[in-house]
Order: C-alpha cells, then sequence, then structure tokens
C-alpha cells in the first residue's frame, strides 16, 4: 500500500513540476523570429523619476489602518492613478496607491507603505499628497452621452457603393428552382 501512494505522490510531483515549466514565461519551443520580451507594442516606458514632484496637490485624508493598508477618503475631484506615490505635506514619499474602491461620488483608496513607514502613525483626518501629473479627471469614468461629438462611434451603417445598395438577400417569396 506505501509502494502505491508514493507511486502515486511522485506522479503528482511530476505533472507539478511539469505544469511549472510549460507556464513559464521562456520563449522556448514558441517558433517565430525570436524577438523575445513581453507582449504589448510600443516603447517600453521609462521608470518613473526617483525624486520629489514637482507640484503635489491634496488627495484625500487618512481613514484608518487595515490589514498593513491605509484606507484614505478621496477629496480631490480627480482621480488617481494605480501606483501613484502619496506624499506628505513637505513632499515625503509615504507609499504607493494600491486599490481604488466605493461608489463614484464618495469613493476611497488603499495605500501600501514604502519601507520604514509607520502606517499607525497616520492619525485619522491627516491630508495626504499626490503628483498633480497622476491624476485622472473624473469624465474619463462616466458614462459617455450617446452620440457624443469626439471618436469614430455614431456614424451609422454606410451602404456602399455596390450593386445592390444593402438590400440583402431573398427574404421575399421565391419563384420555383434556382433564380
Amino acid at each position: 500500500q506505501a509502494k502505491k501512494d508514493n507511486k502515486k505522490n511522485s506522479k503528482q510531483r511530476k505533472d507539478f513540476v511539469f505544469h511549472k515549466l510549460s507556464t513559464s514565461t521562456s520563449n522556448m519551443g514558441k517558433g517565430g523570429k525570436g524577438k523575445g520580451g513581453g507582449k504589448g507594442k510600443g516603447k517600453a516606458r521609462p521608470p518613473e523619476p526617483e525624486g520629489p514632484p514637482d507640484a503635489i496637490e491634496v488627495i484625500g485624508k487618512a481613514l484608518h489602518v487595515v490589514e498593513d493598508e491605509l484606507v484614505v477618503e478621496c477629496t480631490n475631484g480627480r482621480v488617481p492613478h494605480f501606483n501613484a506615490r502619496i506624499f506628505t505635506e513637505d513632499k515625503e514619499e509615504i507609499g504607493k496607491i494600491d486599490d481604488v474602491f466605493g461608489p463614484i461620488n464618495a469613493f476611497c483608496f488603499t495605500m501600501k507603505a514604502t519601507e520604514g513607514v509607520k502606517l499607525d502613525s497616520f492619525k485619522k483626518g491627516k491630508k495626504l499628497y499626490i503628483d498633480t501629473q497622476k491624476l485622472l479627471p473624473m469624465q474619463r469614468f462616466l458614462p459617455q452621452a450617446p452620440g457624443g461629438g469626439k471618436g469614430k462611434g455614431g456614424k451609422g451603417k454606410g451602404k456602399g457603393k455596390g450593386k445592390d445598395k444593402g438590400k440583402g438577400k431573398g427574404k421575399g417569396k421565391s419563384k420555383g428552382k434556382g433564380k
């Protein structure tokens, strides 16, 4: 019985190793010209600057700590980027935005602290700041009015210049076979 269990466990381990190998990110066995390196188009973004930003503005006020993250009530009229850096009033980086949640008219976000920052030191109501370049307008998250000006949509269905002028195929009564 013990040998049977051992064989079963070793087979499961082999399956696990195979699964780990088959889901790796290597380009082995994919064919092509070996360009490698990830998905997406265009150039990679340059790394975010390390120093303090040129301008900051109030993004919200601290509420409380939950599971090693600080919950912040957003008081700004714009929406912050994910992973945007959060600062104190004197432009000292204290963390990054992790998640945005809540209703659109009163949303909150969570902030993960940078190393060495104690979240318990933030009292309820303390103002937090963000780089002004890391905010998006609220209109981007609201439903757009139908037939709105810009964009490619809302132009209707074109008929084209072909013979049929969009009359479709035989929905009427058929008269005999073939034609």
